[in-house]
């Protein structure tokens, strides 16, 4: 129930990002329609008509409760109007939204604009979609940009990511990063129908290939250009992708050392975001503690600390708005990861944090992941994130929006006691182990422990056949030591050889 004291409260906050005060006497002012659809665009708020501002007095006792003197006309005709589109684009409202309040024996008109559901948006007015869409910014209604605009309109859409690129057919396909995920596929789904599909029938089935009999056009996906394409590509179409993975563990604000590590667009892999996701990940995982060994190309039994990055680092792809100006950025700081997408959320933080959920911006590039194990497609990762924080006793994540750059941000932080923690947790898990396992056991643990390492050589060999020692090194988190016999090992079956001298020559893989 709304009371005047409850009025009163909102009063004493002011106008700000969720609240609009209007004059009103007998007739709904021009400028509540702006605001409704600033309201709606963006994270909802309240509107109080009949209260008066005098600008001029102290902030406390600048509202003045000035009344609607026909108050029941005014609710009609905003209800009226309200629901003719050629004044407002659509109504969210329900008669409950809307309430009298009686304060001071005056009366107020109480109304409440939900954010808009993502389908819905962009809720507009005047029937001028351009100028007659507006956001709320600070405590002012003011037009959205054609850039927000069309991520508006994107956004209505949940398949964005099902839109075929004209032009763009296999030829646009990295052959080496596809080879990759389906050796991954077959691993993760062994005996599969789709396992002798040729390339572009396996695209086909999982939406990164795509025919539009209507239109008589057919051609790589959005999804399909993205995760498996060539760089070249890739950039044709998406001239504002970008990735980038930073180590910026010890690194200190002002010194002379940029980062520790780096991945991004520098000519020396096809950054697509495959190729991103498998290296980036390996990446970032080797920065944490964990008793688990790799699994493939990824770690899969790193605990639940593993699992809960990998999610937030499944969802960032997942919800990233390609099409937007900015970086797919994941920042290993020493006392948190910051992952960085550009795109807003479609629903609030706090919505997020009370277990609610939306589906991915991107679907097919979700289905694509999750096909080979990673993530899932109900949307509840932040929760996962959010109990495995939990559980490990750590600080909670943060989602948040840089509404100025239109980026999601999400931070894990990393306790002091991390290590610690981990390090107990894997005691516990080496005696269980020892406890379970004959020395039989263990052989063929070892034997399939290296085939999993090999396998990881192989493919980072494929995307890069320049890569040298160091690189697989740094990169697969080995020792000099651990990738050289592993090289001696995948010579020795003839799995590969070297073309040249260690400086300048090349690697093939001859077989898999």
């Amino acid at each position: 129930m709304i009371t005047s004291d409850k009025i009163y409260e909102l009063l004493k906050q002011g106008e700000g990002l969720h609240l609009e005060i209007k004059a009103c006497s007998d007739s709904v002012p021009r400028s509540v329609w702006e605001t409704y659809s600033a309201f709606a665009n963006t994270r909802g708020g309240i509107i109080l008509l009949g209260i008066t501002e005098d600008k001029s007095k102290q902030a406390n006792q600048r509202f003045i409760i000035s009344g609607v003197s026909d108050v029941n006309k005014v609710v009609t005709d905003f209800f009226n109007i309200l629901n003719n589109q050629q004044k407002v684009s659509r109504s969210i409202l329900i008669d409950s939204d809307v309430r009298i309040v009686q304060v001071d024996g005056k009366d107020i008109v109480h109304i409440t604009v939900h954010e808009a559901d993502y389908r819905q948006k962009p809720i507009y007015i005047n029937d001028n979609l351009q100028s007659g869409t507006f956001k709320r910014v600070h405590e002012g209604d003011r037009h959205v940009t054609p850039q927000e605009l069309a991520m508006l309109i994107r956004d209505s859409c949940d398949d964005t990511d099902q839109q075929i690129i004209e032009h763009y057919g296999m030829d646009d396909v990295d052959a080496e990063t596809l080879r990759g995920y389906r050796q991954v596929f077959n691993d993760t789904h062994p005996g599969h129908a789709y396992t002798k599909l040729s390339d572009k029938d396996f695209l086909s089935k999982l939406g990164g290939y795509s025919v539009d009999r209507i239109k008589g056009i057919e051609g790589l996906t959005m999804a399909g250009l993205l995760m498996f394409g060539k760089s070249l590509s890739i950039h044709e179409n998406f001239p504002n992708f970008r990735v980038d993975y930073l180590n910026l563990i010890g690194i200190e604000l002002g010194g002379s050392k940029k980062w520790n590590d780096r991945l991004t667009d520098d000519g020396r892999w096809e950054d697509n975001l495959f190729n991103f996701l498998t290296l980036a990940m390996q990446k970032l995982l080797f920065t944490l503690p964990s008793g688990g060994t790799l699994e493939g190309v990824f770690r899969k039994d790193g605990g639940v600390m593993h699992e809960a990055v990998r999610e937030a680092f499944i969802n960032t792809i997942t919800y990233c708005d390609y099409k937007l100006t900015g970086v797919l950025r994941i920042d290993r700081k020493t006392d948190r990861i910051v992952m960085r997408n550009p795109g807003t959320l479609r629903i609030s933080p706090e919505r997020i944090y009370n277990g609610e959920y939306t589906q991915a911006r991107n679907s097919t590039i979700q289905k694509i992941l999750r096909m080979i194990g990673l993530g899932d497609n109900i949307g509840s990762g932040f929760s996962k994130i959010i109990t495995a924080w939990s559980t490990l006793g750590l600080p909670k994540p943060e989602i948040h929006e840089e509404d100025e750059v239109n980026e999601v941000w999400l931070t894990l932080p990393l306790g002091e006691n991390l290590n610690k923690t981990d390090q107990k947790n894997d005691q516990k898990n080496d005696q269980k182990n020892d406890q379970k396992n004959d020395q039989k056991n263990r052989q063929k643990s070892r034997q399939k422990s290296r085939q999993k390492n090999e396998q990881i050589i192989i493919q980072l060999i494929s995307s890069n056949p320049t890569i040298t020692i160091k690189d697989l090194s740094s990169t697969s988190g080995f020792s000099l030591s651990g990738v050289n016999k592993i090289i001696a090992r995948l010579k020795q079956k003839g799995q590969i050889k070297r073309v040249g001298a260690d400086k300048g020559g090349h690697w093939i893989v001859t077989s898999e």
